[in-house]
């Protein structure tokens, strides 16, 4: 996803660092059986956006994030980090 506004940019990229799709921690998973969470999770996009960037940027500015953010899954684990 890229913003024209340089603070949703930095929302998007700063948890797509941090949190990927379940599938990618699962690929035998699917929405219908489910996934197992080896990364950690699920995660929500709000729950996390919000904790972190709430009284940083403005409200409408967090929600537009949170919306796209939404839109690619409803869910989310955490990245793996390379050991």
């Amino acid at each position: 996803m890229k913003y024209t506004d340089v603070r949703k940019q930095e929302i998007y990229d700063w948890f797509k660092e941090g949190f990927v799709e379940p599938e990618v921690c699962d690929p035998t998973g699917s929405p219908e059986s489910g996934y197992q969470y080896s990364c950690g999770g699920p995660y929500f996009a709000k729950d996390i956006v919000r904790a972190q960037f709430s009284g940083k940027y403005p409200d409408d500015v967090v929600n537009e994030v949170i919306r796209d953010l939404e839109a690619e899954s409803t869910e989310w684990a955490r990245r793996k980090v390379p050991a």
